[in-house]
């Protein structure tokens, strides 16, 4: 019973990683080159993807074991968050589409409007792990 559940997690874990519609280095890029992207984010399993435009800060592992990125929303919504502006985290399993633009930014939107809660540069409290986050200092990112 114990080699049956070890190659049924090994195949669900194969299973999650092949319908991801983003790869950790096209992520990587993203976090590098500091540009926005569009994704089709699937919030609940038997509902369609809605569209999200993002800009996306970290790459990590949540506390529950999912690979995820932490991202500002600008963009898009679902039935439990606002249509705009809003700081998310967005596991990759649920990503099915991933789209670069040429738009590039500089600092976090949230430095630009008063109103939203600040990017924290000292990471998340939801993660377990930061494997790659944007270093706004010089523009650079930095791994964890």
């Amino acid at each position: 019973m114990k080699l049956y559940n070890l190659f049924k997690d090994v195949i669900l874990e194969e299973r999650n990683l092949l319908s991801e519609g983003v790869s950790q280095s096209q992520i990587e890029d993203a976090i590098n080159n500091q540009y926005n992207v569009k994704i089709e984010y699937r919030d609940y399993e038997n509902e369609p993807p809605s569209k999200r435009y993002i800009q996306v800060y970290n790459l990590s592992k949540t506390k529950a074991g999912n690979y995820a990125i932490r991202a500002y929303q600008i963009f898009g919504g679902s039935k439990t968050t606002p249509k705009e502006g809003s700081w998310k985290i967005f596991r990759l399993d649920r990503i099915e589409k991933w789209e670069p633009t040429k738009v590039k930014w500089k600092q976090p939107v949230s430095d630009l409007d008063n109103t939203i809660p600040k990017y924290n540069k000292l990471g998340d409290k939801t993660m377990s792990v930061v494997l790659k986050k944007v270093n706004l200092k010089n523009g650079n990112t930095t791994t964890s």
